[in-house]
């Protein structure tokens, strides 16, 4: 499993947002538990947005407890030996493909967010966001954990979204397109 100081690294190489204390007051807090779903209720997680640059869609999960649709993610596993490897687990796991490209090495976007009672004993995810693409062509099958999956162009989104995401999804979009064309 990906120990602190390598998480600590993986955050530390996200775009600086409002969140980067709230991550680093975890980490001083509960230290190596912040990493483990049994660590306590707030604990890092890792997810991953799917996108098509070309078609100018994102491949989103309708997730079953949260009975919203959302990008891919969940809890770092001890298989996982960074939080990108956690993510592009989550998201091939959730979607079904598994030939996703990444889009930089570093994450995208750091959050917090609160969670329903559906969650049980998790109330707080620190979500570390990395970005792939793929192509729309490509054709993604729902996991047990989810609803559905479905491929969406950013004018054409669910109504039915996690909470912050719609003002959220098209700055992730953005910089995972800058991110991209920096690379490229």
């Amino acid at each position: 499993m990906i120990d602190l100081e390598a998480a600590r690294r993986e955050v530390g190489r996200a775009p600086s947002n409002p969140f980067v204390a709230e991550f680093a007051e975890l980490f001083a807090q509960q230290g190596a538990d912040s990493l483990r779903r049994d660590g306590g209720a707030h604990h890092l997680t890792a997810s991953c947005l799917v996108f098509d640059p070309s078609a100018e869609s994102v491949l989103l999960n309708h997730h079953g407890k949260a009975q919203l649709w959302g990008q891919f993610g969940g809890h770092l596993e001890p298989i996982d030996h960074s939080l990108r490897e956690a993510a592009r687990r989550e998201a091939e796991e959730e979607s079904g493909l598994a030939d996703f490209a990444w889009v930089s090495p570093a994450p995208i976007d750091l959050h917090v967010h609160d969670l329903s009672s559906a969650f049980g004993a998790c109330t707080r995810h620190f979500d570390v966001v990395f970005a792939a693409r793929a192509s729309v062509a490509e054709s993604p099958s729902a996991s047990a954990e989810s609803l559905d999956v479905a491929w969406f162009p950013l004018g054409e989104l669910p109504s039915d979204l996690m909470p912050d995401l719609p003002a959220r999804l098209p700055d992730l979009y953005r910089s995972a397109v800058a991110s991209l064309s920096a690379c490229g």
